[in-house]
């Protein structure tokens, strides 16, 4: 069953599990193997509960990775950008046209 839930995924995508669009097979899989337990209640809310929690660990993670763990960090993080940015638009001032760059 676990293999099958793993093919149907992969058909869906991944990407698509991480935001909780789950196979059916899931579920399929979550109650055979509760029922082998002696538990035959359908637990498949489970596995949406777990993947919700494990999304929101990667998502701070990847947030403190982005934006900086300490006020410092974040102060330094967005001044880089807004560097970029700057310069990016510096460089490519001649791209506008006359009236555009005298606003």
């Amino acid at each position: 069953a676990v293999r099958e839930a793993f093919l149907a995924q992969q058909e869906i995508g991944w990407d698509h599990a991480l935001r909780g669009r789950l196979s059916a097979k899931w579920n399929d899989a979550q109650t055979l193997h509760t029922t082998s337990r002696g538990n035959p209640r359908d637990q498949g809310y489970l596995i949406v509960r777990m993947m919700w929690q494990a999304m929101d660990e990667i998502w701070k993670a990847r947030n403190l990775m982005e934006h900086g763990t300490t006020a410092e960090e974040r102060s330094l993080r967005k001044t880089a950008k807004m560097n970029q940015r700057l310069k990016k638009a510096y460089d490519e001032k001649y791209k506008l046209s006359q009236i555009s760059r005298q606003q």
